[in-house]
């Protein structure tokens, strides 16, 4: 009977110490296996939470990214806008000079119609003045006064102004005057346009 409880407690350590393994008994192969499973689990969520941390910047840099883009777009209508608009002022701007060119063309042949040849002739100048100078040069014989106008040389040809320019007869008279505090010789020649009809 004795020995019969004797196996039985001895039966019982060996059963207890199979199942707590600080008790000496062998590893658990289920609990070793479990353990492995864990750690692999933690390893994986490490590796996850790295991956959604990267992932999060990959999305903060992709709504930079779009928003950079949505500025620039708008940037660059903002400029197509306004090339267009200097295109259409351009074409305008060519618009008006051609017919410039064509209205300056047709009161060219009038003037021609009218006038025939023009010549240009020059005066033979007031000779030195320090005060007041006039100079006056006719149109050949056969031709008209269509316009005229004058030079002023000499170190004091910016100290004059002009009294009186215009056709006189069928030539053309220039008269100036120095200003007051002038102190420089100037000299004046009379310009005529003249026409044949």
């Amino acid at each position: 009977m004795k020995s019969r409880y004797l196996v039985l407690g001895l039966s019982l350590v060996l059963a207890l110490a199979l199942a707590v393994p600080a008790l000496g008994g062998p590893k658990n192969p289920f609990a070793t296996s479990l353990a492995s499973v864990k750690k692999t689990a933690k390893k994986a969520l490490k590796t996850a939470e790295a991956a959604q941390l990267s992932a999060d910047g990959a999305q903060k840099t992709a709504v930079a990214a779009q928003a950079s883009a949505g500025t620039a777009q708008k940037s660059a209508t903002a400029a197509q806008g306004s090339a267009n608009t200097a295109q259409t002022l351009a074409k305008g701007a060519q618009k008006t000079a051609d017919e410039a060119k064509t209205a300056a063309a047709a009161a060219q042949s009038t003037a021609n119609s009218k006038f025939g040849q023009t010549t240009s002739e020059f005066g033979s100048g007031s000779g030195t003045s320090t005060t007041s100078g006039f100079d006056i040069i006719g149109c050949p014989t056969g031709s008209q006064v269509t316009g005229g106008g004058y030079t002023v040389n000499g170190e004091g040809s910016n100290q004059v102004v002009p009294i009186f320019t215009a056709s006189y007869g069928n030539a053309w008279l220039a008269s100036l005057e120095r200003i007051p505090g002038g102190t420089k010789s100037w000299s004046v020649q009379a310009i005529v346009v003249c026409a044949k009809p």
